[in-house]
């Protein structure tokens, strides 16, 4: 039985075309000025333009609330860290898109101090590695997580994902 998930999938790093101009793949211009007027809402919209998700399915992709999306986008809630992580995750986000946007939010990544958690650890490992290996999902990333004993950055896990017929 193939899940809601399966349905919509972004494509791995590998699979695309390699970006003539990191700058205009990241910030969406070369233009110094514009780059310094660039959102966080503006490059999420840009990155799910890009892959031709809608928020219903990027929705789906996290685990998070369409409602909450929602209000991410009009401004009227400020993202948190858990929910970057799981759209960044969600949307394979290649490592430099991950930090302008956590730069945008003004969220750090995960800590990469000395004696970094177990939580930070994983979400680490997921970030990195979620736009060139197939199973580094959201999904995958929760049951790590609640497998250690942490929190997960969203509802999605094996054991609520949807399934469709």
């Amino acid at each position: 039985m193939k899940t809601k998930r399966d349905i919509i999938r972004i494509p791995l790093f590998s699979e695309l075309k390699e970006p003539d101009n990191y700058d205009v793949y990241v910030y969406g211009t070369e233009q110094l000025e514009e780059k310094q007027q660039d959102t966080f809402t503006k490059a999420l919209n840009r990155y799910l333009d890009y892959y031709g998700i809608n928020v219903r399915e990027l929705s789906l992709l996290s685990g998070l609330s369409k409602s909450g999306i929602y209000y991410y986008f009009s401004g009227k809630r400020h993202v948190t860290y858990d929910s970057l992580c799981a759209v960044c995750i969600a949307l394979r986000l290649h490592p430099m898109r991950q930090k302008h946007l956590f730069c945008k939010s003004h969220l750090m990544m995960p800590a990469d101090d000395p004696y970094p958690s177990p939580r930070d650890i994983i979400l680490r490992s997921f970030l990195a590695a979620c736009a060139f290996k197939e199973e580094y999902i959201v999904i995958a990333c929760n049951d790590s997580l609640i497998e250690k004993g942490c929190k997960p950055i969203s509802a999605l896990t094996s054991a609520k994902e949807e399934r469709t017929e």
